[in-house]
């Protein structure tokens, strides 16, 4: 994505796409269990690895970690504000800065995808195409 040399990979799983079997959502809460029933077997999992230069792979961790302390700092913030309510001033700071916490991890849920190509597998389930790729990387590919 960076165009920087790969100092490692990094492991996607791609799915299949379900194709028609999305229908089955339209027969209600029956197509719903059956859906549920057979998405095993229909939905084929790739690995693949994909080369990641340090510093993409540094900031991917950095967002995958802050995503999760502040969710759960987040979280803790606001519980432990409503939960000490009657404290006051004490209350709205945990209050407020359990807001930003989770606001901080929505940021770096929704940034996170970024960090990596996206890969998505054709119907028939035989060719992984890539997006978001360097176009030096998609060269050396093509090579």
């Amino acid at each position: 994505m960076t165009g920087e040399r790969a100092g490692g990979n990094v492991a996607m799983v791609v799915p299949k796409p379900l194709g028609v079997a999305w229908l089955l959502l339209l027969a209600g809460p029956v197509g719903l269990l059956v859906l549920a029933a057979v998405y095993s077997r229909i939905r084929t999992l790739y690995v693949i690895k994909l080369p990641l230069s340090h510093a993409a792979f540094a900031r991917r961790l950095t967002l995958m970690r802050q995503r999760l302390w502040c969710g759960w700092l987040g979280l803790l913030g606001i519980g432990g504000g409503i939960a000490l309510r009657w404290f006051g001033s004490i209350a709205a700071v945990m209050f407020a800065a359990g807001i930003v916490g989770v606001v901080l991890a929505v940021i770096a849920h929704l940034r996170l995808p970024w960090t990596v190509p996206s890969a998505t597998a054709d119907r028939g389930g035989t060719i992984v195409v890539l997006q978001g790729v360097h176009p030096c990387f998609a060269a050396a590919v093509a090579r």
